[in-house]
């Protein structure tokens, strides 16, 4: 493994200790209905309050690019009426809020929080907020064999989101919102000049449709059930926007089980489609947490289109711990003459998750990916991919 191309996310060291102490201690089948040690543990870091419950982990990891990073991550789950009333609910959708602060030896700064929200009458919300100073890489657009970069630092301040009302239990329409400040400094390299778009940052704003048909029985863990999601995002000269381009985007997942629902497959395929004048660091990014797990950088390979398909086999092993397989197959293209079907990126991994609230399937996940153009990646990060 070339620790130079991993990218690690949060690391929560308290977990991962306590994940030795259960897996190779000394704790039969019989001691797991007790209550164990990293229950008790938990039961220290956790406040149940009437309305709601926060657990607060510690964070902690490394990359090349951030260096030596800290952190800490409250987890909100709000409780909900028709639980404690035992009316049975055919979709599970509760509310959740997680917030994190970390920093790092090279400079990383970083606040954020997002918020899942349903259940004010008709209307839904997703809201997700971010003021990051953080190093970064430039490599080109689709540049495949890069023969310079740049490192740079971005300051920037976003927040994203949709309000979304419910036509029916599983039709929804609304408005996506994006808005952005992003300052670029301390350039080093000369691959990124005053020839690229974004140079020196500047302001955005989009607003745009959105419709959404769900059928998944849980958003934070699905068994079963579909989402399609289809928005348009446009970024128009009266907003005073630095840029002015629209975002065209629609994503599909499928989830089912095998024999039971410690077995589940999921399904995720997605098209996105950008025009106009867009500043490079809004360019749709191939890899990432949540993409092709194997691109370490998201930066690496960025286009105006973008196309990916994945697959993923989730399991339960017991208690919290669950493990999951994936693959996937990808592209971004439309710069420079470049076609959609050369070149094609692909990923396949593995992961490990950890389940941080007792009532819900919100996972802190592990995953390792690996595939060609020598890309592998290390992510650890909260909910799943898709």
């Amino acid at each position: 493994m070339n620790i130079k191309t991993i990218k690690i996310k949060p690391i929560l060291i308290a977990l991962l200790c306590l994940f030795h102490l259960e897996i190779f201690g000394q704790v039969s089948s019989d001691t797991l209905t007790d209550k164990n040690v990293v229950d008790k543990i938990i039961d220290v870091i956790t406040y149940d309050a009437k309305k709601f419950t926060t657990v607060t982990y510690p964070m902690a990891g490394y990359s090349e690019q951030e260096g030596f990073s800290i952190g800490v991550m409250p987890v909100f789950t709000f409780k909900d009426k028709k639980e404690k009333e035992h009316i049975k609910r055919r979709f599970y959708r509760p509310t959740t809020l997680i917030p994190s602060v970390m920093v790092s030896t090279k400079g990383l700064f970083n606040v954020d929080a997002s918020l899942v929200m349903f259940g004010k009458g008709r209307f839904n919300m997703y809201f997700t907020g971010i003021y990051q100073y953080v190093p970064n890489t430039f490599y080109g657009v689709n540049n495949l064999a890069p023969a310079d970069t740049s490192q740079f630092f971005n300051r920037r301040f976003s927040s994203f989101g949709e309000v979304s009302y419910e036509l029916t239990e599983i039709l929804f329409i609304g408005i996506r919102y994006d808005i952005q400040q992003n300052k670029i400094e301390d350039i080093q390299g000369e691959i990124l000049n005053d020839k690229v778009l974004g140079y020196d940052g500047g302001f955005s704003l989009g607003l745009g449709p959105i419709f959404k048909f769900d059928t998944r029985d849980d958003i934070v863990y699905p068994t079963k059930g579909s989402l399609l999601k289809v928005a348009v995002t446009t970024y128009p000269e009266f907003f005073a926007n630095d840029y002015k381009f629209w975002h065209f985007y629609t994503e599909f997942s499928h989830f089912f089980s095998v024999k039971n629902e410690k077995n589940i497959i999921g399904l995720f395929g997605a098209f996105h489609m950008q025009n106009g004048d867009i500043p490079f660091y809004y360019l749709n990014q191939l890899g990432g947490s949540k993409r092709l797990r194997s691109i370490a950088q998201p930066n690496r390979f960025i286009d105006k289109n973008y196309y990916m398909a994945q697959v993923e086999y989730r399991r339960d092993i017991w208690w919290r711990l669950g493990a999951v397989l994936f693959a996937g197959a990808g592209n971004v293209y439309g710069s420079n003459g470049t076609n959609a079907f050369e070149e094609i990126k692909y990923t396949v991994g593995a992961g490990l998750r950890f389940q941080l609230v007792e009532d819900m399937r919100l996972n802190f996940r592990i995953d390792y990916g690996f595939g060609n153009y020598n890309q592998n990646g290390l992510w650890l990060t909260t909910r799943e991919a898709f």
